[in-house]
């Protein structure tokens, strides 16, 4: 039997500043693809059900109906799958089932641990606020003889959890003869082992917004055979984000920076989304033009942008006779008798980059 794993597909974003408004509601449709996607790829692989760890939408706020409505009319006309929705910190607020309930749209219960079974699988979820109660980890207790898939929205302990999701006990869920951990919240896919038995899993989300979602981004299909549940992941994004550092040391020209940077970018997808970091020290007298290269390059992805993260390489002692602000700075901090020689450096090398505008 084969069952879908998938969160954070947050269909209705208003996406990041950085798109105009044509590209963000180019993107926002490009998540609904993605979503109609994985729901074929379940109808043709037989999946049974289809789980939503979380986040289906992004905000409680009434936006982007179209898109919503998109969503629900996907998940209506496949009939055959049962989608297992429990809604995440960005979704748990509102009552979708009200507007149109849809036959084959399940929740899970804020209350009480929620159970939906499939032959010999039983699946368990539950919504929690901020916090999870400890009480909630004993109340929880699969029949060792079933398959036990565990569906959860929150951070675990190696994310450092934050105020917005509860905190998830990885310890408290050890030997509770689970299968495997759907989890939602985090938008990168990880697996590990828990157990001798058990798995957890961020599926991650269908589609990058930002420079925070880099990589390949898609699902997980569960495979449960012989007792064994095996978890493959699935690609599916339209497209992906990449964050590429670009060493500049060395440049001398606007052509040599070019040159350095479209190398990196060799077997980058032209549909993809890209930012460019470009990196290194620099002499005083090169100059960087982000927003030059950005233009050059604009036409050749879905979306680019470049950020100057270079530093300045400064030879101060040429400055130090200087009949200048930059000069009697330099002879000041060098006269100062409470300060090392490496920290008589280090100032000088702050101020001289604060004020020729290159301080970060």
């Amino acid at each position: 039997m084969k069952i879908i794993h998938c969160a954070d597909i947050h269909a209705d974003s208003k996406m990041g500043t950085h798109f105009t408004k044509e590209q963000g509601e180019t993107r926002r449709n490009e998540i609904a693809d993605s979503f109609a996607k994985m729901v074929k790829f379940a109808r043709e692989n037989g999946a049974k059900a289809i789980i939503i760890a979380g986040d289906l939408f992004d905000t409680k706020e009434n936006q982007q109906k179209k898109i919503k409505q998109r969503i629900f009319y996907i998940i209506e006309q496949n009939p055959e799958i049962d989608f297992l929705y429990l809604r995440g910190n960005h979704d748990e607020n509102v009552d979708f089932f009200e507007e149109k309930p849809i036959p084959n749209l399940k929740h899970f219960s804020k209350s009480r641990w929620q159970k939906y079974s499939y032959e010999n699988i039983d699946i368990y979820g539950r919504e929690f606020g901020s916090s999870i109660p400890l009480a909630a980890y004993s109340e929880l207790n699969p029949d060792p003889a079933r398959i036990n898939i565990v569906v959860l929205h929150g951070q675990i302990a190696e994310y450092k959890p934050k105020d917005d999701a509860p905190a998830i006990s990885l310890p408290k869920l050890t030997n509770k003869n689970i299968d495997y951990i759907a989890l939602g919240h985090i938008h990168d896919f990880k697996i590990e082992k828990l157990d001798n038995r058990c798995s957890w899993c961020y599926s991650g989300c269908l589609e990058g917004r930002g420079f925070d979602e880099c990589g390949k981004k898609g699902f997980v299909q569960l495979d449960v055979q012989n007792n064994k549940v095996k978890a493959e992941f699935v690609p599916v994004s339209k497209r992906v984000v990449h964050e590429i550092p670009v060493k500049l040391s060395g440049v001398q020209n606007f052509s040599e920076i070019m040159r350095k940077i479209t190398d990196s970018l060799a077997g980058i997808s032209s549909k993809d989304i890209v930012q460019i970091d470009l990196t290194g020290e620099l002499s005083e007298e090169m100059e960087i033009e982000p927003e030059s290269y950005q233009s050059a390059l604009a036409s050749d992805f879905f979306y680019v942008r470049v950020k100057d993260k270079t530093e300045t390489k400064i030879d101060y002692t040429k400055y130090e006779k200087d009949v200048s602000l930059k000069g009697e700075f330099i002879r000041l901090v060098k006269n100062q008798q409470n300060l090392s020689e490496e920290q008589k450096i280090k100032i000088i090398m702050t101020g001289i980059k604060a004020l020729a505008g290159r301080l970060q």
